[in-house]
């Protein structure tokens, strides 16, 4: 099996940023990382930012292989934490996802 990556883009108002990370770090993603077949996730923030001037962050999620990002997505558990997204940052977020696999490895 060869692992997958789940890389979650979010443009973040700044009005919001410091009040998006903290929610985010404390509660987001230690129950991410709680779902079955999440192994790690390492947290970016692009130096460039949107157009808008809106800050990009970009997390990549390591899982054990490509059927766990599929059986994560298709979860009630999934459902859950995209609503509390909403919930509270919905106004001042903007995610996009991505599935990727692995083909090759260097180094």
């Amino acid at each position: 099996m060869k692992p997958a990556l789940y890389v979650v883009t979010i443009e973040v108002s700044p009005s919001a940023e410091e009040a998006w990370n903290r929610w985010h770090e404390d509660i987001h993603v230690p129950e991410v990382l709680r779902q079955p077949g999440f192994l790690r996730c390492r947290k970016w923030k692009d130096t460039t930012h949107a157009p808008d001037g809106w800050v990009r962050y970009v997390c990549h999620y390591e899982l054990a292989d490509k059927e766990a990002v599929e059986r994560y997505v298709a979860s009630e558990a999934a459902k859950h934490l995209r609503a509390e997204s909403d919930k509270h940052f919905g106004y001042v977020t903007r995610p996009s996802r991505a599935v990727l696999t692995e083909v090759a490895r260097f180094g």
